[in-house]
């Protein structure tokens, strides 16, 4: 397979209610979402709140894919000098309107184990980078080698342009799966007040 970026299907504003519908499916049961979001009967509606706004911020200060115009798949790419959530980059990327729709409660928790991850980040990935955030595959679609065309032709790219990869996650099979892309990791802990482990992932070009 070609792994170039021509193959995918760059994101614009118009799909923000499909990509966040995605990604709430995606991520219904993730560690971190039930923990913000605890209620499963509003979950979905919330994380489509989330989704929208962190899909809307990588539109505006990075660059967002999806395997195909159907979302099998969908990665959001952010520039490292764009990875600090200042609150006039939060407000054009819509934050004040997902705050007022998820609740005041959703709020601190978010921001409570955000900020706690947005440190780690500042203090670990200190090189020019590219942040892998968030990413995911439409469980219908998984293990059908929807990740490779999503992911690859960014890896390529950041190669030619010496340039590194960051992400995080708290899903521990995803860190063998990062691994095999040539990540390596940079730490492990566990989220302050919760049961949560989360790897700190960084790819240096080849």
């Amino acid at each position: 397979m070609d792994y170039t970026l021509d193959n995918l299907f760059r994101l614009r504003k118009n799909h923000l209610n499909s990509a966040a519908e995605l990604f709430s499916e995606v991520f219904f049961e993730d560690s971190i979402a039930t923990r913000i979001f605890p209620k499963e009967e509003t979950r979905k509606q919330k994380l489509c709140h989330y989704f929208k706004f962190r899909i809307k911020y990588g539109l505006l200060y990075g660059e967002v894919y999806a395997s195909s115009s159907i979302l099998e798949g969908l990665a959001v790419w952010v520039y490292s000098e764009n990875v600090v959530m200042t609150n006039w980059r939060n407000i054009r990327a819509g934050g004040l309107n997902m705050f007022r729709n998820v609740g005041k409660d959703a709020v601190i928790r978010m921001l409570k184990i955000g900020n706690f991850t947005s440190a780690l980040h500042q203090k670990h990935a200190t090189f020019p980078h590219l942040h892998l955030a968030p990413v995911g595959i439409d469980p219908k679609h998984q293990g059908k080698g929807f990740a490779s065309k999503l992911l690859r032709p960014m890896f390529n790219r950041l190669n030619q342009e010496k340039l590194h990869c960051y992400l995080e996650t708290q899903i521990k099979s995803n860190v063998d799966l990062y691994l095999h892309y040539g990540f390596e990791v940079l730490n492990k802990i566990t989220i302050p007040d919760t049961e949560i482990d989360f790897w700190l992932m960084e790819r240096p070009p080849e």
